[in-house]
């Protein structure tokens, strides 16, 4: 075996030990798509590779295997900016190390950057990122092989890399070449892998740590080697792992996998004190002031998952941080060592803390959690998962079930999804067969790093007949494993997302699921429902055809939002759910990525229908070609193309602005190809319309927005002209003003529909009519006009409901004309309702309050959504005669279009199949208060002794003072809790509505 070769197994082994995971089953990257799926969580969702504060300690520089590098402002915890280079598949695009340079504005990256391993060098190149934009600003090529370490020099005209060929790169500042930087010198370490470097004394000295051979010592300016002591020979048969050099830069610490660390004096590189020995592995150390080092465990730390305080002078413990849940596996300090941060555990988070007293100052991490058990009902298509760990106190437990604690019950052709839910009842749930008639598994400690569970034992009747031993190409150890097919078959998952069916008898590979990027942590699979379930520290659970090994959906889950998607990009989602994933688009090796949100692209990839097929007919192939053939490769059209990118902010000069209006700047949407004239511009959830707007200069717009006392939120959309959307927020806290501002307008638009003459046998061979639309809608005029108008400065109508119905009930047809004109209330036919809608929903100003009350049949045919007006009709007995339908889409860009705060309230699911996930997402996009008679796979309740649906009775007795929750009268937060808790006491459980009141403030709907 050739050196190169050597090197590169040996570099595998290693990162088995110091986490990194590098696989070698990856793509060549010029067969890959340029567009790759990835979450975005707020924070990192694999492994924190290295992390620094800024020279100013106001930020810190994160990197990850995850690939990407997030800037943080470290006191609020938000990510200020996540950059991206060119990411590809398998390792192709892990991020090893970082380092800032000395003035703040330059980031250097190094890592995996290559094809594939032992494919085509180089893999080393360093990337140097502008801080201030996230744009690459060079590519320094010089390594063949990955990069695991760069350091900056003091004055910062010196950059250090070293990395898997046992070289260090010294590249010196250059204002003539064309990076800006040239290759000085080469130090050769003689090793194989250099994993740390660092300089020292004032720059004067280099010192590295190798996994292989020891430590190394040099001389910058000649660039020769230092020579150690004797008591430095032990280590060369010792991974020295961690490095630090101390605030004054006299001293360096170094440690190694046996626990060892020794402080040695960067002048000459003598020994200057061995600290205690300890019974972990050195994943990291970090100096502080006060003669203060941590040390903190990188590996076997169980439930320990310690970092240790020492005081360097005395050599004695002052403290252990336990902040971290698991293996840390960086850390730092900023300038002057009041403050220490270290990254790890089991959400890849970063602490914050003080290292004189352990006090932590912040937590900077993402919303999702390591999916740890899944467990699967296959006889009522019903998912679970948790996200505890099953056993803290081992570093693995493959052979343990974890807890279940949350469900998904899944879509079949006679439901729609249903949101997660908490788990009461796991015992009906299957999960991982360890052991199925004579056949069992069990993992074992092995492989040449002795890893735990690196070899899978496969027993018959007790007896071992084979074992699987897995390394770099197949996972490294034996995370999650299960039996198939009565024995015959087993599926097993490493720590580096490979996922591997095998014959048991054999233990011969028979297929693969290709798609987890980090640890398998739980897996169980299901003749019966064909669907091989998994559960990963990549933070997603995934359903598999367990015969075709096809991914059908991944799905994320944090807290109240969730996400489900199709690897061709369609998805369903919670109303915040598509902010949390997105692609990122390649530009080529030598330059940044470009990430897309699921959410900009929501016209052409929210679909729900699509998921929900996927998942029935367990393909998500099939799913595509059924419902939109000829379009499979849309996603790659799309992305191609750019999305409007526009910043905005307050204007910084507010002296000419109208009392109850700030101006806000929006800059680069002409350069991003959008007109600030089409953009939704919404303060605190009221749609402003048209607004004021003044150029700067060639790219900045000024606009006047109004806003109200006290905190403002200002939401910018822009859409350019291939549907993407893109979002922008900023929050200004308005001047008081003595002036009474005035009331606005309310307006009112009912539609009813109780006959359906056209649909005499369409419901379920029965006629389509329904007893209570009309009285719902003409009821709810009523109270409307006595509760709540009063509160505006008038009430305008649109009445739209079946007037021989109306004419039936005398008294009610009274009410009604007192509060709009006979002439002015029509039927609720297709063409009525599409233009009466339309022409009235451009009336309201921007304070006034629109209410849409919509009660009668609704209808899903296939991806689209439809009310059912009084004239609509079928074709055929299977087939809906579209044009006689009123299309949801166009009732919902008529709302979106109306000015000053928007509320629709849906009374129309009386069909199981009539649940309406696009109306309530798009309306929840828009800020619209939506209120839904149903969730999905409900049916909404008429029950004579109400005289109304349940839903609308609900409505109509909280208004009327049983919401009221204080004496200012019934609010809308008050409301909506009312009408959630009556509907379902109604209908003892049968019926749960829906509503969206996010980002709204809580105003007052009805007076007391």
């Amino acid at each position: 075996m050739g050196k190169i070769d050597l090197r590169l197994m040996r570099a595998c082994r290693w990162l088995a030990l110091g986490g990194a995971l590098i696989g070698t089953s990856v793509a060549r990257a010029e067969d890959a798509p340029d567009f790759h799926l990835d979450l975005d969580t707020g924070g990192h969702s694999a492994q924190v590779t290295d992390l620094t504060f800024t020279p100013d300690g106001e930020d810190i520089v994160s990197a990850s295997s995850d690939k990407t590098i997030r800037i943080w402002d470290w006191r609020s915890g938000v990510t200020l900016r996540t950059i991206r280079g060119y990411l590809g598949n398998g390792s192709d695009g892990k991020i090893f190390a970082i380092a800032v340079s000395p003035d703040g504005k330059t980031i250097a990256a190094g890592g995996y950057f290559g094809a594939s391993l032992g494919d085509k060098p180089p893999y080393g190149d360093i990337r140097l990122f502008d801080f201030a934009t996230g744009k690459i600003k060079a590519v320094l090529k010089a390594a063949d092989y990955a990069t695991y370490d760069l350091a900056f020099s003091p004055d910062g005209k010196t950059l250090a890399a070293g990395g898997a060929d046992g070289i260090v790169y010294l590249w010196r500042f250059d204002d003539k070449s064309a990076t800006g930087w040239s290759l000085d010198k080469k130090l050769d370490a003689d090793s194989w892998h250099i994993d740390k470097l660092a300089f020292a004394a004032g720059g004067t000295r280099l010192a590295a740590t190798t996994t292989d051979n020891g430590i190394r010592l040099w001389d910058v300016v000649n660039g020769e080697e230092i020579p150690l002591p004797d008591v430095a020979e032990p280590l060369r048969d010792i991974s020295v792992m961690a490095l630090a050099v101390s605030p004054d830069g006299a001293l360096f610490a170094t440690g190694s996998k046996d626990g060892q660390v020794q402080l040695w004096r960067a002048t000459d590189g003598t020994l200057a004190r061995a600290m205690p020995t300890q019974d972990f592995f050195i994943g990291s150390l970090t100096f502080a002031k006060d003669a203060r080092l941590i040390a903190s465990c990188g590996y076997r730390c169980a439930d320990t998952h310690r970092s240790i305080v020492w005081n360097t002078d005395t050599g004695e413990k002052v403290l252990d941080y336990t902040g971290h849940d698991g293996t840390v596996y960086a850390s730092g300090a900023n300038a002057d060592g009041s403050l220490v941060a270290t990254a790890g555990g089991t959400r890849h988070a970063i602490q914050v803390w003080d290292p004189a007293n352990g006090e932590r100052k912040a937590l900077l991490q993402g919303v999702g959690e390591p999916v740890t058990a899944v467990g699967i009902d296959a006889a009522n298509d019903v998912v679970a998962w948790g996200n505890a760990n099953p056993c803290p106190e081992r570093v693995a437990c493959p052979e343990q079930q974890g807890a279940l604690d949350n469900k998904l019950v899944l879509p079949t052709t006679e439901r729609f999804f249903e949101d997660p839910q908490p788990l009461t009842e796991p015992s009906s749930f299957d999960r991982a067969a360890l052991v199925d008639g004579q056949w069992s598994l069990r993992a074992a400690t092995g492989g040449k790093d002795a890893l735990e569970n690196a070899v899978l034992e496969i027993a018959n009747g007790g007896k071992l007949v084979r074992s699987i031993e897995n390394d770099a190409t197949n996972g490294f150890v034996h995370s999650a494993y299960t039996l198939i097919g009565k024995g015959l078959g087993l599926i097993t998952g490493g720590n580096d997302g490979t996922l591997i069916e095998y014959r048991t008898a054999t233990a011969k590979v028979s297929g693969e699921y290709t798609g987890h990027t980090a640890d398998i942590n739980a897996m169980v699979a299901s003749e019966k429902a064909g669907l091989l379930v998994t559960g990963s520290a990549d933070q997603t659970l995934r359903l598999w055809n367990l015969k075709t090994h096809e991914l059908i959906i991944s799905m994320f889950f944090a807290g109240s939002q969730w996400i489900v998607w199709m690897p061709q990009g369609y998805y369903y989602s919670s109303d915040e759910g598509d902010k949390l994933i997105g692609w990122q688009v390649n530009q080529g090796r030598d330059h940044e990525g470009r990430f897309i949100r699921a959410g900009q692209l929501k016209k052409y990839l929210w679909s729900p229908e699509m998921v929900r097929r996927a998942i029935i007919l367990r393909s998500a192939k099939q799913a595509v070609e059924e419902m939109r053939p000829g379009v499979d490769n849309e996603l790659q059209k799309l992305l191609q193309r750019k999305p409007p990118e526009f910043g905005i902010r307050l204007a910084e000069d507010q002296s000419k602005v109208r009392d109850g209006y700030v101006a806000v700047e929006i800059s680069g949407a002409k350069e991003a190809g959008t007109d600030v004239a089409g953009f939704s511009i919404l303060s605190n959830s009221r749609n402003v319309g048209d607004v004021t707007a003044r150029s700067v200069d060639g790219n900045s717009t000024i606009v006047e927005i109004p806003v109200e006392n006290g905190k403002n939120t200002i939401r910018i959309t822009g859409t350019n002209e291939y549907g993407y959307l893109t979002e922008r927020s900023v929050t200004a806290l308005a001047r008081k003003t003595e002036k009474t501002e005035a009331k606005g307008k309310l307006y009112v638009a009912v539609i009813g529909v109780d006959k359906y003459p056209f649909l005499t046998d369409a419901c379920s061979g029965h006629a389509c009519d329904l007893r209570y639309p009309v009285d719902d809608a003409t009821e709810f005029l009523k109270v409307i006009s006595q509760k709540s108008a009063p509160l505006f400065s008038s009430m305008e109508t649109l009445v739209l409901v079946n007037r021989d119905a109306l004419d039936e009930n005398s008294d009610k047809a009274r009410q009604t004309y007192a509060v709009a004109s006979a002439d002015g209330i029509m039927e609720p036919d297709s063409d009525t309702i599409d233009d009466q809608l339309a022409d009235f929903l451009d009336r309201p100003g921007e304070h006034d309050t629109t209410i849409i009350f919509v009660a009668g049949h609704g209808i899903n045919i296939d991806e689209d959504y439809y009310f059912i007006p009084t004239d609509g009709r079928k074709q055929d007995a299977e087939r809906w005669k579209r044009s006689s339908l009123v299309d949801w889409s166009d009732i919902q860009k008529s709302v979106e279009r109306a000015k000053g705060m928007r509320f629709m309230l849906l009374d129309t699911c009386h069909a199981a199949n009539a649940f309406n996930p696009r109306l309530e997402k798009d309306a929840q996009d828009a800020r619209i208060v939506v209120f839904s008679a149903t969730a999905a796979n409900n049916t909404a309740a008429e029950l004579p002794e109400l005289g109304h649906g349940v839903f609308t009775y609900s409505i109509l007795e909280g208004l009327r003072g049983k919401a009221r929750t204080s004496d200012g009268g019934v609010t809308l937060f008050g409301l909506a809790d009312y009408i959630s808790r009556e509907v379902v006491r109604l209908t003892s459980s049968k019926q749960k509505p829906f509503y969206y009141v996010g980002g709204v403030e809580n105003i007052v709907l009805a007076e007391p």
